[in-house]
């Protein structure tokens, strides 16, 4: 009985190291060291080399040319030979399809019923680098996939009309492409059976029920009749529907079937590949809190390499959770790990663990829901090593870069004279690529230089340590460039050398020519200017005057001035010091008016313009500027003021009888309509009023009050019974009263007033709607000025008695402009004189008070 329980533990052992070692997702193969034979591989064998189990089984890795170097098996062997483990080490491996890959290889080598086997485990690191050719070229890839992969695919139609398989699904049935698709997916015979033996019926097949409820169903495993073996494939099944976008029913459906024959009969070898494999393996369980999220992980298993690689034994460890053992551990391990283990989805990493102290490779899969396994590798010297090579190669590129915006040329040179290195600068300088020149000698780029005279230098500058030198050099088409080059020795690649830096001298030289140009013309220019130019130092002592300086001050000679002291030229002896004063507030003297003393002792205004003459340090030591002789200017200007004065007294009169004549006119008007007196100089006080908040200029303001005084002059014309009468007027009456805007402008264009006056007149009664009158204009076509009037004419008629009508108030006329707010009335002159009324506390004044 105890036997038989040891048998069925055995057995279940068997089963957990199975799926341990095909869910691995690295490459694992077992040899036979007697023959070289391969007895086992796993399915991460077949994904790394693109062979299948049945291709490389009972054949050697000679025979397959896996080895890019087929010594590297030799050392392998040997190695192992010696110290029976194969630690990680990087070899090249042929991949079926004839490309090599890079991977990290691990071997043990143990015995067996006396028999001597290896076990190899190979990890492909160029696997990002696939990842990235894949999506480049994804079509392509997927269609390729499709034919190669190993896992049998079979699209069919809602009917069960097969549509397409690859060829690993005709190897699982044993019939060909077209054989299959003559048959239907309801067909019985396909002779499909369960697990048990028993016959799957056609409404559980996993097509049948992923069609029938609209959601994959599998993996499931079953047994497939193969048309030629006579025999059953065991396969295990995902079937997917497939819809169109925006629909609930599936058309098709794909289902993907996976030998797993060779599994089961591999139990044995792949519990035996999980103790002796050289990568660290561990399988756990996922632990969660109340939402469902990981807070810790619990150990189911591990191997020996485990063991060794972390210094931690199995029997501490099985059952126990990893923040049992390690408390440290930190909350990314258990994120990640919970992720796999939740959705499913391997992943590769590189991590560091602090309790540990290593850096880790680790690969982790999900081995069935909420359990996952990983697989490390210890790659804390590699990780070491990765990053001082990074820190180096990165300290180059800066220094390189600082090299290539440098704007000097730099070139490294040998004793020949051959050119080792240049930067940028100097390849842009000589009209070559870098690569052109680095094939070049030194003396091929410099006038009168042969290979003698470039060890010469070079062992000068050796001697003395560094060399100064101006040297022509040649451009790609000969043109000829100065430079200022510093030669200095160094070693490059643990050979002497000469550092030479170069400094481009064409712009240099050509500024020097032009300031000797500018030194020329500057000389001409203030001998010839017609101001007076001076520089003074803080003592009042000339530095430097031109001839016109002296003319204007009555001086034979620039050199008898030079011999006067400034202070003497000003009629006031403290000017001077006043306008010292305000040129050191203002840091320079504009236009400033001068009444100065000439050599004979007469008087005459100057302009002057003046700043700080400094040294070369910046250092102020004295002043200099410009005099102008603006002493008939100042008699123009004197009699011009007095001719202004007369001006602007006329124009104050002319000014006054202007107002005076439109008082009159608006009088007049008045007198024909007894109940409109006063009127429009009412509306002219709310208008103005108006007018000043809205912005306008005070000349603006002016003529809105003029306008406001004469808007209704033309109801002159209009009979006064109609304008007095105190009943309702009819529609004719009515439309003679529209007349007076037309008349009122006609009366005031013959008075010669600005435009914007007669205009605001014609239309003070238009609307923004078009319903005013006489023109019905509206929107921009009414100037501002009228948009004023109208409301201010409104307003005052409303709150004013009338024949027909008393007086309706304030409130009633408020109400009706910001009812008409931006239709009939302009909206922001509706809310000023609503504020003025409301908030400001307008009233209208009475007629005495406006006199």
């Amino acid at each position: 009985m105890k036997k038989t329980d040891r048998s069925t533990d055995d057995l279940s052992k068997d089963a957990f190291f199975q799926t341990v070692f095909q869910a691995s997702p690295d490459a694992a193969v077992l040899t036979r060291v007697c023959d070289g034979k391969i007895i086992h591989v796993n399915d991460g064998f077949c994904r790394v080399t693109g062979y299948t189990q049945e291709e490389v089984i009972g054949k050697t890795t000679l025979e397959l040319a896996l080895y890019e170097n087929p010594s590297d098996r030799n050392k392998f062997l040997n190695h192992l030979k010696e110290h029976s483990t194969l630690e990680p080490r990087t070899c090249f491996f042929r991949r079926k399809n004839g490309v090599y890959n890079e991977g990290l290889v691990s071997a043990r080598s143990f015995c067996s019923q006396g028999i001597e086997y290896v076990c190899v485990s190979i990890r492909d690191v160029t696997e990002q680098q696939r990842i990235d050719q894949e999506n480049n070229a994804r079509a392509e890839e997927l269609n390729r996939l499709f034919e190669s992969m190993s896992q049998g695919v079979l699209y069919q139609d809602i009917q069960g009309n097969i549509l397409c398989v690859n060829p690993a699904a005709e190897r699982i049935f044993g019939l060909p492409a077209g054989e299959m698709q003559k048959r239907s997916s309801r067909s019985a015979e396909w002779k499909l059976v369960r697990e048990d033996g028993s016959v799957l019926p056609v409404e559980e097949y996993p097509s049948s029920i992923a069609l029938r409820t609209g959601k994959p169903f599998g993996p499931y495993t079953l047994g497939v009749s193969h048309a030629q073996k006579k025999e059953y494939i065991w396969t295990s099944v995902t079937a997917t529907p497939l819809f169109h976008d925006g629909e609930k029913t599936p058309f098709q459906v794909y289902v993907i079937m996976e030998d797993i024959s060779a599994q089961r009969k591999a139990q044995q070898d792949y519990q035996l590949l999980f103790q002796k494999m050289v990568d660290a393996f561990a399988l756990h369980e996922i632990i969660t809190d109340s939402k469902g999220r990981p807070k810790d992980y619990r150990f189911l298993a591990v191997n020996p390499a485990f063991e060794k690689l972390t210094g931690l034994c199995a029997d501490d460890l099985i059952g126990k959770t990893v923040l049992d053992i390690l408390p440290e551990t930190e909350s990314y391990w258990i994120n990640i790990y919970g992720n796999v283990a939740a959705t499913g989805e391997s992943v590769t990493f590189q991590n560091y663990s602090v309790s540990l102290k290593k850096h880790f490779s680790v690969t982790a899969y999900r081995t069935e829901p909420m359990q996952f396994a990983c697989t490390f590798t210890d790659i804390t010297n590699q990780i070491q090593y990765q990053q001082e090579t990074q820190k180096a190669q990165e300290e180059i590129r800066r220094l390189a870069h600082i090299c290539d915006v440098a704007p000097s040329s730099i070139i490294v040179v040998e004793e020949s004279g051959k050119i080792l290195y240049v930067n940028d600068y100097a390849a842009q300088l000589h009209g070559y690529s870098k690569e052109e020149l680095r094939k070049k000698w030194i003396y091929d780029l410099s006038m009168g230089s042969t290979d003698a005279s470039v060890r010469e230098k070079f062992h000068l500058a050796h001697e003395v340590g560094e060399l100064v030198i101006k040297k022509t050099v040649l451009g790609q088409n000969g043109t000829q460039i100065p430079l200022l080059i510093n030669a200095k020795p160094i070693e490059w690649d643990g050979q002497p050398a000469i550092l030479s830096i170069g400094t481009d001298l064409t712009e240099q030289l050509k500024t020097e020519k032009t300031l000797r140009i500018s030194l020329a013309q500057n000389r001409r220019i203030l001998e010839n200017l017609q101001d007076g130019f001076f520089q003074v130092n803080m003592d009042g002592e000339f530095i430097l005057v031109n001839p016109r300086m002296a003319q204007i001050f009555g001086y034979d000679s620039v050199e008898d001035m030079l011999q006067v002291n400034i202070q003497l030229m000003y009629t006031d002896p403290e000017e001077r010091a006043k306008l010292l004063v305000k040129l050191a507030a203002t840091g320079s003297l504009k236009s400033q008016a001068c009444l100065v003393r000439r050599k004979d002792g007469s008087l005459i205004w100057i302009s002057m313009n003046a700043q700080y003459l400094r040294n070369e340090a910046g250092e102020i030591i004295g002043t200099e500027g410009l005099i102008r002789d603006i002493n008939e200017r100042r008699k123009l200007e004197q009699e011009l003021q007095r001719q202004h004065a007369a001006l602007i007294a006329t124009n104050e009169v002319l000014i006054k009888r202007l107002e005076q004549s439109i008082n009159a006119i608006s009088k007049m008007g008045e007198l024909r309509d007894a109940y409109t007196a006063g009127h429009q100089r009412r509306v002219q006080q709310l208008a103005c009023e108006i007018g000043q908040r809205c912005g306008m200029t005070q000349e603006s303001i002016v003529n809105l009050s003029y306008g406001a005084l004469i808007h209704d002059i033309g109801k002159i014309y209009i009979a006064s019974d109609i304008l007095n009468k105190p009943g309702k007027i009819t529609n004719l009456e009515y439309q003679i009263l529209q007349t007076h805007a037309e008349y009122s402008y006609n009366i005031v264009r013959e008075m010669d007033l600005p435009q914007e006056i007669l205009t605001m007149v014609l239309q003070h009664h238009e609307r923004l709607d078009g319903s005013g009158y006489p023109n019905k204009i509206q929107g921009d076509e009414i100037i501002l000025e009228s948009r004023i009037l109208a409301v201010s004419d409104v307003v005052e008629a409303m709150t004013s008695h009338r024949p027909y009508r008393p007086a309706l108030g304030i409130d009633a006329a408020l109400a009706e402009i910001e009812s008409g707010k931006g239709t009939k009335y302009d909206a922001n002159v509706v809310d000023i004189c609503i504020s003025l009324f409301r908030e400001q506390g307008f009233v209208f004044a009475l007629e005495q008070d406006q006199y």
